[in-house]
């Protein structure tokens, strides 16, 4: 029977737009079956949680322009447990209102934080994992984040330094470095002292919202004031207007983490990858042939081309030549041809073609 005092928040208000131009202002990536599935990258984490956290316990918080779509993916979602935030103001108003909010429902909870947008290849190694988060988490007053060893020195992922161990495979935060150039990277993976940061959480609701009120109380106190108001007769939708307007855009690793002296980290055993960019999606999917690409479209022909990934809408035709490490991506009017790690140019892409054509194409 699964834990009543175990929740989970799923983190799906972000745009994606390292994943242009699939990933749109409109239909971020986490709506999107990226993987082929046959389910959204969203829905897949919804059922990854539902299969050792009770669904009256799954919490989605996102933002209010994507509360239509969250309801048609997740039709099983109670309305209660959607939290939509009228401005996007990172990560830590939204993991306070979270905890607040399940705090109210529940004082002895301990929840799990999760983005929407992870690949777990091995579901029983996470599901123990997680589970094993959660027990440590409600005997210990502590903030755990969930690690796993590098197998390679990756730029884009954060890592966490490990210190003093706590239990088995529980140790203490000595540090975090969130994205650093390559040479720190492989020092980082040789020292074997550093994991990835996964971008996962566990702690209890009152224990967090203790570290928020030390460390950021401002936002704990927009919160109180929001509910004040919504007993005052004032709506929801207003409360939660000015309180967000009112907060700082502030991530938990640097908002708390980096500030609290009760941070552990947990190295996990389940193999993980962010979908956060092309390059991220092309280690995630299986390569076709000699030249290792991926190649999502009905019609492609492919002639001396190597790591590259071909994604295109049905009935297109893509024809290629002499490529290596390229991504030819189309997507609603927009067809982008360049290095699939390039991330740089990504974001250029995108601000030059909002700038220059208009919001419809980002």
């Amino acid at each position: 029977m699964n834990n009543t005092n175990n929740y989970c928040v799923i983190l799906a208000g972000g745009y994606g737009t390292r994943l242009w131009p699939l990933s749109r202002q409109q239909k971020p990536k986490q709506f999107h079956d990226f993987l082929g599935k046959g389910e959204t990258l969203l829905q897949s984490t919804y059922k990854r949680y539902s299969h050792f956290i009770l669904k009256e316990n799954i919490i989605v918080v996102s933002n209010t322009q994507y509360g239509d779509l969250i309801r048609t993916q997740l039709p099983d979602l109670p309305e209660k447990n959607l939290l939509l935030e009228p401005m996007k103001r990172n990560t830590v108003p939204s993991v306070t209102w979270a905890a607040v909010e399940i705090a109210n429902r529940n004082p002895d909870a301990c929840m799990v934080v999760t983005p929407a947008d992870q690949t777990i290849i091995t579901e029983e190694d996470f599901s123990a994992d997680v589970t094993v988060a959660l027990d440590y988490v409600a005997n210990h007053d502590r903030l755990l984040t969930l690690g796993v060893m590098p197998t390679h020195p990756e730029t884009a992922y954060g890592y966490i330094q490990m210190s003093d161990e706590q239990q088995k495979d529980i140790f203490k935060v000595q540090s975090f470095t969130e994205k650093p150039e390559l040479e720190f990277a492989k020092v980082f993976v040789e020292s074997r002292e550093f994991l990835w940061n996964t971008g996962l959480f566990a702690w209890k609701a009152t224990a967090f919202i203790k570290q928020v009120q030390e460390h950021t109380n401002y936002i704990v106190q927009l919160l109180e004031d929001a509910e004040r108001k919504k007993q005052n007769g004032e709506s929801d939708t207003e409360a939660v207007q000015d309180t967000f307007a009112k907060s700082p855009s502030i991530s938990l690793e640097q908002g708390i983490l980096e500030k609290a002296d009760n941070v552990d980290v947990m190295l996990c055993h389940f193999r993980w990858t962010d979908i956060g960019t092309w390059e991220d999606l092309y280690h995630a999917l299986p390569k076709e042939g000699e030249g290792k690409n991926v190649v999502m479209a009905d019609k492609a022909m492919l002639y001396n081309c190597e790591n590259c990934l071909v994604r295109l809408p049905s009935g297109r035709i893509a024809v290629m030549q002499d490529l290596q490490d390229f991504m030819v991506v189309e997507e609603g009017q927009v067809l982008v041809i360049c290095k699939k790690d390039d991330q740089a140019a990504i974001r250029k892409f995108v601000n030059e073609v909002q700038v220059n054509m208009g919001d419809e194409y980002v």
